[in-house]
């Protein structure tokens, strides 16, 4: 069961848009509907050093409140219109379900504009 006390964090909403296939070039297509949800942003700016170069790039976390829905590694994830990112399509880096004593409780979902590894 999701608390309402865990709801009350979650100020945002975002717009998840399933794969529904590969295109000819294998790129995947999606659908042109997408399901909003309630979530919560919390991100992070990085200074990514190379052997060339220095880059800044945004991570984030997204706790999302999907129910017992499937969201998927290769799902089209649109954020809010705020104005806030430096784009409202990230890459999806990872995707977990998040679970308590009564099962699935809800799903984090780790975007960004850059890969990066985990703990730089």
């Amino acid at each position: 069961m999701f608390e309402s006390e865990f709801l009350q964090m979650m100020p945002h909403t975002v717009t998840i848009y399933p794969k529904t296939g590969y295109t000819v070039n294998s790129i995947p297509a999606h659908a042109t509907t997408g399901k909003v949800y309630r979530c919560r942003i919390v991100g992070k700016n990085l200074s990514l050093r190379r052997s060339q170069a220095s880059e800044q790039t945004v991570v984030f976390d997204i706790y999302v409140n999907a129910g017992n829905d499937v969201i998927g590694m290769e799902d089209k994830i649109e954020l809010p219109a705020d104005g806030a990112w430096l784009s409202r399509y990230p890459v999806l880096f990872a995707v977990a379900r998040a679970t308590d004593d009564e099962g699935h409780h809800h799903t984090k979902l780790q975007c960004g504009w850059m890969y990066h590894r985990q703990g730089q």
